[in-house]
């Protein structure tokens, strides 16, 4: 009962763990100066590996059965993925017509990123998310969220500099408002993860691609400045959690 009575600041409090474990260890292997290689096309990141077995560790302890490890509410429910599935199919053919990276680097990024989707929307969408419901409304828990989600980002600078970490927080921020959306609107993290993940994978192997980075970041975020308005056109259609649901 202790535990159910303090999930708000006991997930703050995984929330500031699981920060250590990702950025600091993140940090240090891609050295603190971010003269390193990017590790996610270098091998498995580590970091995201004790950081997910740190948040199943803790949802176990907890009993935190709530998460979203279930199956959408519907099929009809994965209908709002339509347009970041849009950007992903873009992103997919621009790669195909500019090249991509040798196998070793594309099955790194693959695995990187796919343990980033498990790792961020778990803590996120999953273990904060529900603690911040249980005691606010729909809009404090985006708000909230989706700035810690943001502000995490900031962390980056450690490793890739202020400059360049600022406009990723805050693009970041706004990607956390249609993430929890999608979240909302299937009722489970599964489409989340995956949608991360695939997102994630576009950029950081556009990124890699053999013709070089295709365009700034500052191309990048307006050509993606849709999305988060998609968000809020979701998270207005929708006051509630879906009704229909099962612990996972």
């Amino acid at each position: 009962m202790g535990i159910s009575r303090n999930r708000l600041g006991l997930s703050l409090l995984v929330l500031a763990l699981w920060t250590a474990i990702t950025v600091i260890g993140g940090a240090i292997s891609t050295g603190f100066d971010g003269s390193a290689p990017d590790p996610l096309g270098y091998g498995v990141h580590i970091a995201f590996v004790a950081a997910i077995v740190f948040l199943l560790g803790v949802s176990f302890i907890c009993r935190w059965n709530d998460l979203g490890f279930n199956a959408p509410v519907s099929i009809r429910s994965l209908s709002v993925l339509w347009l970041p599935l849009v950007y992903i199919a873009f992103f997919c053919c621009v790669m195909l017509v500019f090249g991509v990276p040798a196998p070793g680097v594309t099955a790194s990024i693959l695995t990187n990123t796919l343990l980033i989707g498990i790792s961020e929307e778990m803590m996120f969408r999953g273990i904060l998310f529900k603690a911040l419901r249980s005691r606010g409304s729909i809009r404090s828990t985006v708000l909230i969220s989706s700035l810690l989600f943001g502000f995490v980002h900031l962390l980056n600078g450690f490793s890739t500099g202020l400059v360049s970490a600022i406009p990723q927080a805050i693009f970041t921020f706004c990607l956390g408002v249609l993430f929890i959306a999608v979240r909302i609107r299937t009722g489970s993290l599964y489409p989340v993860i995956l949608l991360h993940a695939s997102w994630d994978f576009c950029i950081f192997m556009l990124d890699a691609s053999p013709g070089g980075q295709l365009w700034s970041v500052a191309e990048l975020y307006i050509l993606a400045s849709v999305l988060p308005i998609y968000g809020l056109y979701l998270l207005r259609m929708s006051s509630t959690e879906p009704s229909k649901s099962s612990p996972g």
